[in-house]
């Protein structure tokens, strides 16, 4: 999946929270003021979350490798101090899940996200964006072990490839000798004898 594919699920899964969070507020509309003024800041704070995060996720991606170094580590030293950060355990899952980050390490990311689905803590919002990234990882990973798989049928192909054209000249070699045995036993055989 490249950058622009990426970007553009990112747009969508916006679009779709925005519409979904227009149905929850509607669905609410008949049962008081009270629960509808508490459902709409909670349905605030959860999307918010998710738009800090795809605002995140598209500014570290293009930022210079050293910024997103910094970055990364400054993300790194407040998970040091609170492991249970929700939010910077994402951030960090998806720097380093991202293809334009200097930090990518797939594998990581992958167990991140994971642990964090894993969790059940997620609003329904941010576990699509988690569930997201999760995906992609799972796909890049499948994709780089197909990659390796089609790298060693080329090595074997191309092992096979040198074998025959070794075989073949080695063959064309003897057929060249048997030639040129024929050829001097034609001459011998076309020499008036004395």
């Amino acid at each position: 999946m490249n950058n622009k594919n990426f970007t553009i699920l990112l747009c969508s899964l916006i679009f779709t929270c925005a519409c979904s969070s227009n149905a929850l507020v509607n669905n609410t509309a008949g049962n008081g003021k009270a629960t509808k003024s508490n459902s709409l800041k909670a349905i605030t704070s959860k999307q918010n979350n998710a738009i800090e995060l795809l605002a995140f996720i598209d500014d570290y991606s293009n930022l210079a490798p050293e910024t997103q170094k910094k970055t990364f580590a400054e993300t790194a030293q407040v998970l040091a101090e609170n492991k249970n950060n929700l939010l910077y355990r994402i951030k960090l899952a998806s720097m380093l899940a991202l293809p334009t980050s200097r930090m990518r390490d797939n594998a990581k990311a992958q167990n991140l996200l994971q642990d964090i689905l894993q969790e059940n803590v997620l609003s329904p919002v941010d576990f699509s964006l988690v569930s997201l990234l999760y995906e992609y990882t799972t796909d890049y990973a499948k994709q780089s072990q197909k990659n390796r798989e089609d790298i060693k049928k080329i090595e074997v192909f191309q092992q096979k490839y040198e074998a025959s054209e070794l075989k073949n000249k080695a063959l064309e070699q003897k057929l060249n000798e048997l030639k040129n045995i024929e050829k001097t036993m034609n001459e011998r055989d076309t020499k008036p004898s004395k």
